[in-house]
């Protein structure tokens, strides 16, 4: 019984592997460019003190044609961020800080306040989101606003982990680029399937058309995937991947395995919380299929062999499709280690995500 369970989901795992590889291949045309749109540059922030000048530098040194502006939101921040911050904006009429009071009652994701409260004071129609410790590359700006010129109403960017030569940074380029796989071939299709907040913008109208982040902020995250899923429900958004290069976002790699966990359970915590049960089952088929590889050595070493082959297999066949595009190709060295390690990091992190084993910055 055990075996035909396990095999069941191992069909499900390779059907989800086909259906992102055939997604990679299939990208939108967009048609109808516009003049470029007024852009707000949206920067959530809690204590960053160590990134926020040099990421404010890099926005400063955008290129773009168009009206833009920079709004940091400063996230009841305990350290000199805010200082920071302050200092630069006043230098730079068009960044702004805006900040959330101290006394702000806590909330489970104080991040979506923190953006709700950007958005609401932001003059542009396209609203372009960052992380406080990212350094976008001068053609980041641009080559957002461009895609979003171009017929797109979401538009989510490149990703990639920068940090030492050591394997737990390896260990997060490598599973980076897998998520942000994911996130192609779902907006190649139309149909979303995950996003991330470190490079994303999106139609301020679509936004609030859509309900925002209402209902959501007592859930740890979301801010990304789940607001995406609710603005694939509105008729005529279109989607877009912006796989220019020269518009890569670097991300800061965590510097432990216990945060590594903590950071993945985080994640994990709302994946029976999402407003469709469709994809929350969809959800835990994945969940339950790491959990069968974690107890199949326990009882039967060949057959785990067997099925961890089939997975490794098609993430392979996946990833080396999307290097290939993104110039990646160095990444896949460490591939099996990184899948074993990932079935036990998985597996425990869905259910202490479940149990608040996380908290913010």
């Amino acid at each position: 019984m055990l075996l035909i369970f396990v095999f069941l989901l191992a069909l499900a795992y390779l059907g989800l592997m086909f259906y992102l590889w055939r997604g990679l291949l299939s990208e939108p045309r967009l048609t109808g460019f516009e003049d470029l749109p007024d852009v707000s540059i949206i920067i959530p922030m809690r204590n960053e003190e160590a990134f926020i000048e040099t990421t404010l530098n890099a926005l400063k040194e955008q290129k773009y044609e168009g009206k833009w502006e920079v709004i940091v939101v400063n996230d009841r921040s305990t350290d000199k961020s805010p200082e920071i911050a302050h200092d630069f904006c006043e230098k730079h009429p068009d960044f702004s800080v805006i900040d959330i009071p101290q006394n702000a009652p806590q909330i489970a994701s104080p991040k979506k306040r923190a953006l709700n409260a950007g958005f609401l004071a932001a003059k542009g129609e396209f609203l372009l989101i960052a992380d406080a410790d990212c350094v976008p590359p001068p053609g980041w700006l641009n080559s957002m606003a461009s895609c979003y010129a171009n017929g797109a109403s979401v538009v989510q960017g490149s990703k990639a982990n920068n940090g030492k030569k050591n394997f737990l940074h390896a260990y997060q380029r490598l599973e980076t680029l897998g998520f942000t796989l994911i996130e192609a071939a779902g907006f190649n299709r139309n149909k979303p399937i995950l996003a991330s907040s470190a490079s994303i913008g999106y139609n301020k109208e679509l936004f609030f058309k859509c309900g925002g982040f209402e209902g959501l902020y007592d859930l740890a995250s979301g801010d990304d995937d789940m607001l995406i899923h609710r603005m694939a429900k509105i008729e005529g958004t279109k989607f877009a991947y912006n796989w220019d290069p020269g518009s890569i976002m670097p991300t800061a790699p965590v510097d432990s395995w216990k945060v590594l966990l903590q950071q993945r359970a985080r994640w994990g915590s709302n994946g029976a919380k999402y407003e469709s049960k469709a994809y929350s089952a969809f959800l835990f088929c994945i969940y339950a299929f790491f959990v069968s590889l974690f107890v199949l050595p326990w009882f039967n070493w060949q057959l785990f062999l067997w099925f961890f082959s089939i997975k490794l297999l098609s993430d392979f066949l996946l990833l080396y499709r999307g290097a290939i595009r993104l110039k990646s190709l160095n990444l896949l060295w460490c591939l099996p280690l990184v899948e074993l390690i990932q079935i036990p990091l998985f597996t425990a992190a869905v259910p202490l995500g479940m149990l608040g084993w996380y908290k913010w910055k």
